[in-house]
């Protein structure tokens, strides 16, 4: 007899941290107190966790809404119904009409993770901007389009405001940097974050305080506040897709708040100037799954605002 279906939504996954619950046709108990519903199998047997892939999830689900997107100029009564949402003749559709499409109410996606996906991923599938005039910390102040293969290569940094001083009013509480278990260990012992040759910013992520960063290995934390009081000379500021980056070639551990690894039974690396624990050994030399195999390279962002990664020279 052929085994029925069971279809569990996406909503029920965001509610559970990205783990399934428990199969209602298949009761068995899961080895090592781990949940085998936590991951998915993709081509050649390869593993995803749920969590990991948000930001993939979110990002196509984005793309999928803007590709179904018609001209003002061509709009019809139907649309709405369709899911189809209005663009201006560029391709250009509000970011606050996206958020509020089915698709993206599902995921629970906010301005928050649309702009940690345009600042960290090389291949981003569209662009993000804010109109001009416009409150930073609003979705209905940014407009996103497609990337096409013509405009698809690295875009300049494109900076919004003015630098940040210790007495700008929408100052983030924290920005973020993210690196790999490989890459840490190597910024650590040159003493700081350096941008990479090529590269003219370092891109860090803005996170309020009681917030969290996004699911990279390590997370460098910084106070901004504290940061700009204890090297003013350290110019700051935001650019239209919302990261906050800087010219400097180096973020030395002076400014650091503390470093965090994703992984819980790893934890706290260092903080307040001083280190707490190393990454073990086995996630330094990418055996446990969790770190990333390449060719040898050294998986350390220094990122320009396109966020085109490259290995760190250091």
């Amino acid at each position: 007899m052929a085994a029925a279906s069971v279809f569990i939504p996406l909503s029920t996954i965001n509610q559970n941290g990205g783990v399934l619950p428990p199969s209602a046709l298949v009761q068995h108990n899961p080895r090592h107190g781990r949940s085998r519903a936590a991951s998915t199998k993709g081509k050649g047997g390869r593993t995803y966790s749920v969590i990991e892939d948000h930001d993939v999830t979110i990002a196509k689900a984005v793309a999928f809404v803007l590709k179904r997107s018609v001209l003002e100029s061509e709009a019809s009564d139907d649309d709405e119904e369709a899911g189809h949402l209005h663009s201006d003749a560029e391709g250009w559709v509000s970011l606050d009409q996206v958020l509020e499409h089915s698709k993206m109410i599902e995921l629970g996606a906010t301005l928050e993770d649309v702009q940690r996906i345009v600042s960290t991923s090389n291949k981003s599938r569209f662009t993000l901007r804010q109109v001009p005039g416009t409150a930073a910390n609003e979705a209905v102040a940014y407009q996103v389009r497609p990337n096409s293969k013509r405009n698809a290569v690295s875009a300049p940094v494109v900076l919004v405001g003015e630098p940040f001083t210790a007495k700008t009013a929408d100052l983030p509480d924290f920005i973020v940097y993210e690196t790999s278990y490989q890459g840490y260990p190597l910024i650590l012992a040159a003493g700081g974050i350096k941008r990479a040759g090529g590269s003219t910013h370092l891109s860090f992520s803005p996170v309020t305080a009681g917030g969290r960063a996004n699911d990279a290995d390590v997370s460098i934390w910084i106070d901004l506040r504290s940061a700009l009081e204890a090297a003013p000379e350290v110019k700051w500021q935001r650019t239209v897709s919302g990261s906050i980056v800087t010219t400097a070639e180096e973020i030395p551990e002076a400014l650091w708040k503390k470093a965090v690894a994703r992984r819980s039974d790893v934890g706290l690396l260092f903080e307040d100037g001083e280190v707490r624990q190393e990454v073990p050994e086995a996630l330094r030399k990418g055996t446990k799954g969790k770190g990333k195999k390449g060719k040898g390279s050294l998986q350390i962002r220094g990122e320009d605002e396109s966020g085109s990664a490259s290995a760190s020279d250091e």
